[in-house]
């Protein structure tokens, strides 16, 4: 109840805001979108169907402001909380039922000019999402985030739980996320652009990325992000270092390829990430079909597999049914463990 009535006078005075705000002459937007699926998940030893939240892309609403500085300059916020309930990502045998909490996405202020834009605040660090580019219009089904979808599932051995978790050992490995920090962006030069933050989480961070996305003539559109992060070890341990990018096509015949990697140093071994997805787009269907490697990232001598399939009916530009199929495998030095499978089938609805 008490999570219930927090969430009520947060909207309250959110709306209140948004009147004020607007007769001042900064003009306010609010969107968000409720994203909801059923999951079936099988570890070869327990069967079972989950409700809920999408954690491709979780359910969360948003207020954006900006208005005009000079004909040259604006400024404006950006706040964004999720609330999910039963996250995909979170869910197991074990743990069926997640009650939903508000969580901090964006509480970021920015100022642009034709020099750039800067931020400042709780939001994406430089190079968050550079590991994850992808036009195949399938991604609120699968994207190469794959523990988004089950992570927190263990595989067996013989029945009996291992430890190792779809998201300890097949992680896409996307740099910071989202902390406090700085961030600068520069203008697009013929579609490039290069952003750089600093922050904090528990330890200092920096990152930096350069990203590219323009058209190809006949060719289609192209996509593309390359990154670094490294955020300074607690006292003794070693940075936390990242670096990867990734690349999306999309052919004017629907066609489309997506490929990924990161690598990302840790004690003793570097965890490697590779992903590839083949697609197809054509009118208001989307399907595609990905595979996921993820080498030494829980322990050394860990190859961890992903199978999929997913297909997304966008009927209006509003609206999206999804569905997904996919299946995780683990191989360690001391034996295979069982396969995890997942059938997932949902609604995305944005507003």
């Amino acid at each position: 109840m008490k999570k219930t009535q927090l969430a009520l006078a947060l909207g309250a005075a959110l709306v209140a805001g948004y009147a004020q705000a607007q007769d001042k002459g900064i003009e306010v937007r609010l969107s968000g979108q409720i994203n909801r699926a059923v999951m079936h998940v099988d570890d070869g030893a327990e069967k079972e169907w989950f409700n809920v939240d999408n954690g491709n892309s979780s359910t969360r609403f948003r207020f954006n402001a900006e208005g005009k500085v000079t004909e040259t300059q604006k400024a404006g916020i950006l706040f964004e909380v999720e609330y999910k309930s039963n996250p995909s990502s979170d869910v197991t045998f074990a743990n069926r039922s997640i009650s939903p909490v508000l969580n901090e996405r964006h509480m970021d202020l920015f100022y642009s000019s034709t020099w750039g834009t800067f931020r400042l605040g709780q939001g994406d660090g430089a190079a968050n999402g550079a590991s994850e580019v992808d036009l195949s219009g399938t991604t609120v089904a699968h994207y190469a985030s794959t523990s988004d979808i089950g992570g927190a599932f263990e595989y067996r051995s013989n029945g009996l739980l291992s430890g190792a978790s779809i998201a300890g050992t097949l992680s896409n490995q996307d740099f910071e996320s989202r902390y406090d920090r700085v961030l600068y962006q520069t203008p697009s030069m013929s579609g490039f652009t290069l952003e750089g933050s600093w922050g904090n989480k528990q330890t200092t961070i920096y990152e930096v990325a350069l990203r590219y996305s323009g058209k190809l003539e006949n060719l289609g559109t192209l996509a593309a992000a390359l990154g670094y992060s490294t955020e300074e070890g607690a006292a003794g341990a070693a940075d936390d270092k990242t670096m990867g990018g990734s690349i999306s096509w999309l052919h004017t015949s629907g066609i489309n390829l997506t490929y990924s990697h990161t690598t990302r140093e840790l004690p003793g071994r570097d965890g490697q990430f590779d992903y590839f997805k083949l697609g197809y787009k054509f009118g208001m269907h989307a399907v595609s079909v990905d595979y996921a490697m993820g080498q030494d990232q829980l322990a050394g001598g860990d190859e961890a597999k992903m199978f999929g399939i997913g297909y997304v009916l966008t009927p209006v530009a509003w609206a999206e049914i999804f569905a997904l199929a996919k299946q995780h495998s683990l191989d360690r030095s001391a034996g295979s463990l069982d396969d995890i499978t997942f059938v997932m089938v949902g609604s995305r609805i944005k507003f």
